[in-house]
Parts: structure tokens; sequence; C-alpha cells
């Protein structure tokens, strides 16, 4: 496969529908793991929502600020529950600062990326360690902390997939053990988009 080292709005849209579909596939094991911080089993439902609302409005372009922001307004309008205004969040700061550009470099999205995980955790008025914030964070840190070691899209995603996973991880250390689970559903569902993400590898 060729390297990518630059993606359109068309490949950003592609990625993220990718994701989208992943969580749409993951909905109800979502919902059952769903007991921290609130054990309402809606986490699912609630990211399948804002995703929907993404697939159901967004257009591809080809210039790559469009498209970013016609993915943060629709996620914007459709976001339901935590997960999804957190989620929302991160793509409004991610496409805020995009310059008005026919493509991105793997330097402009680990800016972007970054950006977007600082809106993410102050957007809320009592964030909280080991939830989705926490993943978001730790992916979007791995990524611009290693944007030089690869000029493809493709590889570093994969590699940025294990910081996010280990980071998943760490969030059971939050969880009380009454909750009866063993991962945020939340950051879970970040890493199932970022699967989906790594699996569509910007066709």
């Amino acid at each position: 496969m060729d390297k990518i080292s630059e993606i359109n709005g068309v490949q950003l849209y592609n990625s993220f529908i990718a994701g989208a579909q992943k969580i749409f596939e993951n909905q109800t094991l979502l919902n059952n793991i769903n007991f921290y911080p609130v054990p309402d089993a809606d986490t699912g439902t609630n990211l399948a929502s804002t995703m929907h609302s993404i697939v159901n409005t967004v257009r591809p372009q080809e210039n790559v600020k469009d498209t970013a922001l016609a993915l943060a307004d629709a996620a914007l309008m459709g976001a339901r529950g935590n997960s999804g205004i957190i989620f929302a969040q991160f793509l409004y700061g991610f496409s805020k600062d995009i310059k008005d550009q026919p493509h991105m470099t793997i330097a402009d999205f680990a800016e972007y990326t970054r950006i977007g995980s600082e809106c993410a955790y102050y957007a809320l008025a009592n964030p909280k360690e080991g939830t989705m914030i926490s993943v978001i964070r730790d992916w979007a840190k791995y990524i611009f902390e290693n944007q030089e070691s690869t000029d493809d899209f493709s590889t570093l995603f994969i590699s940025a997939m294990s910081a996010a996973m280990e980071s998943l991880k760490q969030t059971a250390k939050f969880i009380p053990a009454k909750a009866k689970t063993m991962v945020d559903a939340g950051a879970k569902g970040f890493v199932v988009f970022v699967e989906g993400m790594c699996e569509n590898q910007y066709k």
C-alpha cells in the first residue's frame, strides 16, 4: 500500500464514517459495560446517536477544512449524553483552527488533534479521569509526540492505537469494584471509534 502523507476532506470523512460504523456495531456492548461514573447503560446509544447525526448530515468536500467543520457541526447538533458531548467538543476543537486548505499533513493532524483533546477536557465543568477524556488526551498526546516518526498516516494510526488501548486499560483503576466492569464505557467507545479509523486506512 502506498504511503499516505496527506489526506483530503473526502479521506477524512471516510475515516470518520468507518469509526462511526464501528460504534454502531458495538453499541450494545458499550451499553452493557456502562456502570461508571453513572450506571445508566446508555453510552452506546448516546455515541451511536451522535454518530448517526454525522452520517445522516455530512456530505464530504475535497477541502479538508470544510469537511472537518461539517463533521463538528453535525456532532454538536446531535450530541447526546456526556460521551456524545465530549466527542463533539473534541471535533469542535479539532476543526476550529484548520486552515482553508485542500489537504492536511501529519503535522497538521497532530496539532489539531492536540487542540481537540484540550477542548474536550475543558468543556466539562467537572472532568473525570479514567473516562473518555483520558483516552482522547493520551491518544492525541501520542500522535503529537510521534508525528515525526513516520510520513505515513496509516503507520502512525496503527501505532497510536496501542497508546489508546493502554490508556483504556488504565481506566480500570478509577472504577469502583461494585461497578461490575473492567473499563470505562465512554473510553471504550473512543477506542472502538479509532479502531474503525485504523481499519479504514484513509481510503
